[in-house]
């Protein structure tokens, strides 16, 4: 078993991205499929059908609710897909590598994706964050001659280290807010009287996403304590509804 890919406190629990419905972290991990598309019975029903090239595009935006091709429930029985419920974490294993998605609603993926499942204990957030800040070594450990490719053998050797729960609202807090504030920028654009003003809100935003990814490894791996920043603010936390 690999060493944590981040530092972690001690208090801080230390898993596998395997699935183990008994530790109720990860319960589940599972691939896609693509139905034949020589039958078209299969295909422009009423199941969203994921493929990367849906999400590569946009990958500011974590979750995802809609995509350009859709499938039928005979689709989805007669291939290797699956029907995903809302908070799957999507993860790219090929063409491109570690690329992460959160499903909004139910939906089934083509086979380039490696689909996590979470437990009671690991916020689905929290995960695709995790995995967004590893994407390095995710691309690292991708093996393959023609097409690069991560196999799941080869991620499950990772150990993950999980804060309670609490500490993983607060550092979705953090991120989502930095989030939030800088995707105002994108209203804000469409209010300036000047290219200067349309260049000085663009380079704010940039700024802003350059701060959320610089905190994002310090507030994974513990070294920022998440719950004292929250703290400081008296706003309600973006994410409440959907942690709980």
């Amino acid at each position: 078993m690999a060493e944590p890919l981040l530092d972690s406190p001690l208090h801080w629990v230390r898993t596998t991205l395997d699935p183990n419905p008994l530790e109720s972290f990860i319960v589940s991990v599972d691939s896609g499929g693509t139905p034949s598309t020589a039958v078209d019975e299969f295909w422009a029903g009423e199941i969203p059908w994921l493929t990367p090239k849906d999400i590569t595009d946009n990958v500011e935006t974590l979750f995802v609710s809609r995509t350009e091709r859709s499938v039928s429930q005979a689709g989805l029985d007669n291939s290797g897909a699956k029907l995903l419920p809302p908070g799957t974490v999507c993860l790219t294993k090929r063409a491109p590598v570690g690329v992460v998605a959160i499903t909004a609603v139910p939906m089934a993926t083509n086979q380039g994706f490696l689909n996590f499942q979470c437990g009671t204990k690991l916020r689905p957030l929290y995960l695709a964050y995790w995995l967004k800040a590893n994407t390095r070594y995710l691309q690292q450990i991708a093996n393959g001659s023609t097409y690069r490719e991560l196999y799941v053998g080869d991620l499950f050797e990772f150990e993950f280290a999980v804060p309670p729960l609490e500490e993983q609202d607060a550092v979705l807090y953090v991120l989502n807010a930095i989030q939030y504030v800088s995707c105002l920028g994108l209203a804000i654009q469409q209010s300036v009287f000047s290219p200067d003003e349309m260049l000085s809100v663009q380079d704010q935003s940039r700024r802003l996403l350059s701060i959320r990814d610089a905190l994002l490894i310090q507030l994974l791996s513990g070294a920022l304590d998440a719950t004292k920043i929250s703290k400081l603010s008296h706003l309600p936390s973006p994410i409440d509804e959907y942690a709980h």
